[in-house]
């Protein structure tokens, strides 16, 4: 199979070299599985044999590698040149692009898609898997949601008896780490999102983080994805966290209870600050993400992880992986 990546950004880069890493076990599942494209917003490299891992990780200027085209990636999915393309272009939830475009077509090509983009699926989800479907090919789309914790791969591979009654948890790690430092340090929120900002943890703007935007398309996804929902962003009710004061932490820290941004699934779609029990599982600090299920048969269950970062590449890699397989499966 030959592959192409579609953003190459810091996920990009980095699923690049786990690739690299892990080519054994791919080739044992796909002998002639290559890496065969790689395009950024400048243009894209391509050679049918497959490119040169190793230079590309240590120089990720595409520009300077031989094979280089200064034309678009929908160029490069347009001429086929692709059985799988990874979507890791930045999100933008206005309109989606250019990711929107760029796994549409791909989908339309019959061409698989393992996408971390999650403007296209919050704006277009049901219309996605339906060009899928109707062209045979697979969107997989882990990465969007938790980073590293596989909840769309638990709930579809391990509760497929299960009905999902209820979904809730913490979807975003910067706020995650904003109120973590507020609850231990006892600082003001300016303070814990200044020292958020430094280590690169928050944006120079915040605001897609800390005013529950990000969270928001989360629970979209899920909602989607998961209960069979049809909704958009406008239907979630969002409240961030700009409001809360160190007051209101130590209050809640003296009742045993800390505060967190709680994306909820169940009638409401909502993303607000929440008390949480300090002895909950959904009780976790500094950057990770954690997601409560609950289901008829198997009642609760909490899965806690890292929800940003290169963590995401193993979600994108477990769903390359996934397509691989079962493409095995529906040949042999």
């Amino acid at each position: 199979m030959r592959l192409a990546i579609i953003g190459f950004g810091f996920l990009g880069r980095n699923l690049l070299k786990a690739i690299w890493e892990k080519i054994s076990l791919l080739r044992r599942i796909d002998k002639d599985f290559l890496v065969v494209g790689v395009a950024n917003s400048k243009g894209y490299i391509y050679d049918r044999n497959g490119l040169n891992i190793e230079q590309l990780i240590i120089s990720s200027d595409l520009t300077k590698h031989s094979g280089f085209r200064a034309k678009s990636a929908i160029d490069l999915i347009k001429e086929n040149l692709c059985d799988i393309i990874v979507e890791a272009t930045p999100t933008n939830i206005r309109d989606g692009e250019p990711g929107l475009t760029h796994i549409r077509l791909a989908l339309s090509k019959g061409i698989h898609v393992v996408t971390s983009n999650k403007g296209p699926l919050v704006l277009a989800f049901r219309e996605l898997m339906s060009l899928a479907e109707k062209n045979d090919c697979f969107l997989l789309y882990e990465g969007t949601v938790a980073g590293a914790i596989p909840i769309f791969s638990l709930v579809k591979e391990c509760l497929q008896g299960d009905r999902i009654i209820r979904l809730f948890g913490i979807l975003n790690g910067t706020t995650n780490y904003i109120l973590s430092r507020m609850f231990f340090e006892e600082i003001s929120f300016e303070i814990a999102l200044k020292e958020a900002q430094e280590k690169g943890i928050a944006e120079r703007d915040p605001s897609y983080d800390v005013d529950g935007i990000d969270a928001a398309c989360k629970v979209v996804i899920l909602a989607n994805a998961l209960m069979g929902r049809d909704v958009k962003i406008n239907d979630v009710e969002r409240t961030g966290i700009r409001g809360i004061t160190q007051e209101a932490i130590s209050l809640a820290k003296k009742a045993n209870y800390t505060i967190k941004l709680i994306g909820t699934i169940d009638k409401r779609l909502e993303v607000s600050p929440r008390l949480v029990p300090i002895n909950h599982p959904l009780c976790v600090h500094g950057t990770l993400n954690a997601i409560h299920i609950e289901t008829d048969l198997a009642r609760e269950m909490t899965l806690v992880g890292y929800g940003a970062g290169k963590e995401t590449v193993s979600a994108i890699l477990n769903d390359i992986i996934t397509v691989l397989k079962k493409r095995l499966q529906a040949t042999s």
